[in-house]
């Protein structure tokens, strides 16, 4: 029997080591067994190539292993710098049984197995094309699937998505302590499903966690979203339902919730400490989402899972919880297997030896262009669209293509210089960094465009800030220590071309009587003497395009903008702070405190209001003007703050972990908020964000300075001074160190002027 409907995921059924592919056929999810496929791995080894074992008796001994199905030699591509496919041993199983398998035949003479973490169901997928949400076409026999084909493309950018059944679940604790612990009851539990909140409780803990089940069965949601699920969530509501001698059922192939405690990890990830869960609770034939861990699970809803999906051919729970440059890898293993190029099991092409010369000489980042800290008027903001990637794209950068040699092999035929290092890329074969990163840049330009159309536009934004996620990451990934395509010599070959294309933009920019103001990487500010054009811009625009190949475009032209001087040396402009006005009455901000993570609600707003205010100057002289209103608005913030007339949520303040609680050296608010929770009997560890309000920082006892969120009590005040001072700061910020005299400041209603 034929019939079509939605792949939401697949599973591996370890009992009967087999398939189950979950499919939406109308409203309904069921779990269809798949018989039809065996993941594989490769194994490069020395007795393929020993006189003392024929191929047969090699293939033979292979298949006597229970769990083996088949087993043959293929010719691929050991390393990405292979020129010609090497004879390697392909050995089929059943799913479920890679590692087993891969342990064994590592005991081979000289054996490297490849594909070993390349799990099953995502073999499944690329072997075949098929994606999670993806619209297939399969052959039922007695409820088992015979045949299944997708029937849309993975390059497709507009499509239909199933209509899933949703629930949000929370579980509260019944608990006389500051947090809840594993031993204490449940008091209630809340699961919200569409505009419905359904509230179980009961005396009996046993009758609640019934009625949950009940709930559960009656929805038959596709999706359970958690907060903190992996974390501690569905480890306590296990442990109450073993205390109660309930099995709950959360998978639709029956399988009871079991969870068992893993050690949770901390590691370094573009510039800041992250806390990943040391559980991961994957449900078969529903998908939970942990709001806590996921990069692409948005309010909104699914949006980015269903995307990155679909795109790096990966289980929706995996996408999930995967990192960015984790989704990047995936890209890449995906064209690794089309392209016959196996995928190491860890990383093979290290870092060449060089001279500290050669060091200063090419690891010099991206160019910026140093502004002066000013209030600039008429200034055009212009950019290039993935700047990078592009790069990676138009220049065919990948590890491979990285050629070293002074004699090249192919007479130069194929290179291009690249400015500045001791090296050139090779043009002669498509890379696989630069094949990988081919789609991911097509479909986020369609995502936008469809975005500006207005249809359907906040799921495309949502579609297309998945795929920017996944676009900012390339670059860091390919000089990523574990990449398993990555390549130092790589990384520095996008930064050389980077400068390259950003000193032609100035040389072009500068033959059209334009100033350059400010540049970062891969944004410019210019302006014109006697006024800036659009159409000027726009030419210019244009001239760049063609000059780099690399898209163009203006982003707007400011009636004035701001570049903030320094705390430390007024006269130095930081690279990454400005704000400006644009001429239909738009803001921008960028690196000030009102976009910042760690600013409170109320600076936040503070902040805000002031540059309002800013903003009702049409120019450089009405800006001026306009200084003392804002330092108005923030003395109005001020005062009611010290009136007590301020909400102690809005001041609370935000901070990362950046080791160990135990391990900070210096006594700064976030080392004191972790102590104090900790005492409180909160476990806490690196990359985990605290959350606390300025109550005394001038205390003689450090841990009376702050007080953390979850410590709150009815005695508990804020410090307004304390808070007077980010205030004041968050005014000073939006000021050019050279306009903050007393003249500038003089109050709008004769009122003293504060000196700062």
């Amino acid at each position: 029997m034929r019939q079509q409907g939605w792949l939401l995921d697949a599973s591996v059924d370890h009992t009967d080591r087999s398939l189950i592919l979950w499919i939406k056929v109308g409203r309904k999810t069921r779990g269809y067994r798949y018989r039809g496929f065996f993941p594989s791995v490769f194994v490069s080894t020395d007795i393929l190539d020993s006189p003392e074992w024929s191929k047969a008796t090699v293939l033979q001994a292979v298949e006597e292993h229970p769990d083996v199905v088949e087993s043959k030699i293929v010719h691929k591509f050991v390393t990405v710098y292979d020129n010609e496919p090497k004879p390697v041993l392909q050995v089929f199983m059943r799913p479920g049984a890679q590692e087993e398998v891969a342990r064994e035949l590592e005991k081979l003479p000289g054996a490297t197995v490849f594909h070993a973490d390349i799990d099953a169901v995502q073999q499944f997928f690329i072997s075949n094309d098929i994606f999670p949400f993806g619209r297939v076409e399969f052959e039922l026999s007695n409820d088992t699937v015979t045949k299944i084909r997708c029937l849309e493309k993975r390059e497709d950018t507009e499509y239909e998505t199933p209509e899933l059944e949703e629930i949000g679940l929370d579980i509260f604790a019944d608990t006389r302590h500051v947090f809840p612990r594993m031993e204490d009851p449940i008091h209630h539990i809340e699961v919200s499903h569409k505009d419905e909140v359904i509230h179980i409780s009961d005396r009996d803990e046993r009758e609640m966690l019934l009625q949950l089940q009940a709930a559960i069965d009656r929805i038959d949601p596709d999706v359970i979203v958690t907060r903190g699920g992996d974390d501690e969530l569905f480890r306590y509501l296990t442990l109450r339902c073993r205390l109660n001698g309930v099995d709950l059922v959360f998978s639709r192939d029956g399988t009871p919730l079991r969870v068992i405690f893993r050690e949770p990890s901390s590691f370094w990830q573009y510039n800041q400490v992250v806390y990943r869960s040391g559980n991961q609770v994957m449900l078969n034939g529903r998908i939970h989402i942990d709001r806590a861990e996921s990069l692409y699970y948005s309010p909104s809803g699914m949006a980015g899972i269903i995307e990155g999906s679909r795109l790096a051919l990966v289980q929706p729970q995996r996408v999930a919880r995967m990192s960015i440059g984790a989704v990047n890898a995936a890209i890449q293993y995906y064209n690794a297997y089309k392209m016959g190029i196996l995928i190491p099991p860890v990383k093979r092409n290290p870092e060449f030896l060089k001279t500290v010369t050669d060091l200063t000489a090419i690891d010099r980042g991206g160019l910026i262009l140093q502004p002066k800290p000013d209030i600039y008027e008429d200034v055009a903001e212009c950019d290039f669209s993935s700047m990078y990637p592009t790069l990676m794209i138009t220049r065919n950068i990948s590890p491979e293509t990285i050629c070293t040699r002074e004699q090249c092999p192919y007479n130069h035929e194929y290179c291009i210089e690249v400015p500045g290092v001791n090296f050139r890329l090779c043009n002669r074969k498509r890379g696989i960094v630069a094949q990988s990163l081919e789609l991911v840049v097509k479909k986020r330009r369609a995502f936008k465009k469809l975005a500006r159309q207005g249809r359907d536009a906040e799921k495309y934004e949502l579609m297309e800030n998945t795929l920017k996620g996944v676009l900012v990451s390339c670059f860091g990934y390919l000089g990523f220590k574990n990449a398993r395509f990555g390549r130092v010599e790589a990384h520095t070959a996008v930064t050389a071309l980077a400068r390259d294309v950003l000193l032609k933009t100035q040389e072009i920019g500068e033959s059209m009587g334009l100033e350059l103001i400010h540049g970062i990487v891969d944004s410019l500010w210019l302006r014109c003497e006697g006024g800036i054009r659009h159409s000027d811009v726009v030419e210019f625009c244009k001239r760049v395009t063609e000059a780099v190949n690399i898209e163009f475009s203006p982003k707007g032209v400011y009636r004035w903008m701001v570049i903030p001087s320094s705390r430390i040396h007024p006269t130095i402009a930081p690279l990454n702070r400005y704000y400006g006005v644009y001429r239909n009455g738009a803001i921008k901000t960028r690196g000030i405190e009102v976009r910042r993570r760690d600013t409170c609600l109320y600076v936040g707003d503070c902040q805000n209001a002031m540059i309002k205010a800013l903003a009702h100057g049409r120019d450089k002289r009405g800006f001026i003007e306009a200084i003392p209103a804002a330092h108005a608005v923030c003395q109005e913030y001020i005062e009611r703050l010290r009136e007590g007339d301020v909400d102690l949520r809005d001041l609370v303040l935000h901070s990362r972990l950046t080791c160990e609680p135990g391990e900070y050296r210096a006594v700064s608010r976030t080392a004191l908020v972790a102590q104090q929770l900790i005492k409180s009997g909160r476990e806490l560890h690196a990359g985990q964000k605290v959350r606390y309000v300025l109550v005394q920082p001038e205390a003689d006892s450090p841990m009376r300075r702050v007080k953390a969120l979850e410590l709150f009590d009815d005695s508990t005040r804020y410090d307004p001074e304390a808070y007077a001072n980010l205030c004041m700061r968050a005014f000073e910020s939006l000021i050019p160190c050279q306009y903050l005299t007393t003249d500038t400041l003089r109050p709008v209603r004769e009122q003293a002027c504060i000196p700062l």
